[in-house]
C-alpha cells in the first residue's frame, strides 16, 4: 500500500510549492523573498491588501516558518527580523530533491526513474530528449571522476 505521504501530495491543491505550504504561508514567503528582510508587523502591512488578517495570525505563521527550516529570524531591540533562508528557486530544487530521494530510497533507482520518464514522455516528448542529454552529460562526468 502506498504511503500518504506519496499520495497527499498529488492530492494538494496547486503547483510546485503551493503543495508544498499552506496559502497563507505561501504568502508570506512571497513577501519575504521580495523584501529579504521583514517584520511581522511589515508583512502584515503587505497582506492585509489582500485580505483581513490579525497581526498574531501573520506572527504564529512566520514562527512555524522559522521552525520548518525556511525563514531565520533576528532580535534586534525588541523587534524580530526575518529572512529567508532559501530562494524561491533554492526552496522549490530542495523541496524537489526530498521528495526524488525519498522515491529512489523507497522504490529503487530502476522503478522511481522508469515511472518518471513514462510519465515525461506522454507529458512532453521535446523535455525528454532534453533529459536524455542531461543523462548523457552526467554520464560523461562521472567517466571524467
Amino acid at each position: 500500500m502506498l504511503e500518504k505521504r506519496y499520495t497527499n501530495l498529488a492530492e494538494h491543491a496547486g503547483q510546485g510549492i503551493e503543495k508544498l505550504l499552506g496559502e497563507l504561508e505561501l504568502d508570506v514567503m512571497e513577501v519575504l523573498w521580495v523584501h529579504q528582510c521583514a517584520t511581522v508587523r511589515m508583512v502584515l502591512e503587505t497582506l492585509v491588501k489582500q485580505r483581513a488578517l490579525a497581526y498574531t495570525t501573520v506572527m504564529t505563521i512566520m514562527g512555524r516558518l522559522v521552525e520548518k527550516g525556511l525563514l531565520t529570524a533576528e532580535k534586534e531591540g525588541k523587534t524580530y527580523f526575518y529572512r529567508p533562508l532559501y530562494t524561491r528557486p533554492e526552496f522549490e530544487a530542495q523541496a524537489v530533491g526530498r521528495v526524488v530521494q525519498s522515491l529512489l530510497t523507497d522504490f529503487g533507482g530502476e522503478v522511481a526513474v522508469a515511472q518518471f520518464v513514462e510519465r515525461l514522455s506522454v507529458l512532453d516528448p521535446d523535455q525528454l530528449a532534453r533529459l536524455a542529454e542531461l543523462t548523457r552529460q552526467a554520464q560523461g562526468e562521472a567517466h571524467e571522476t
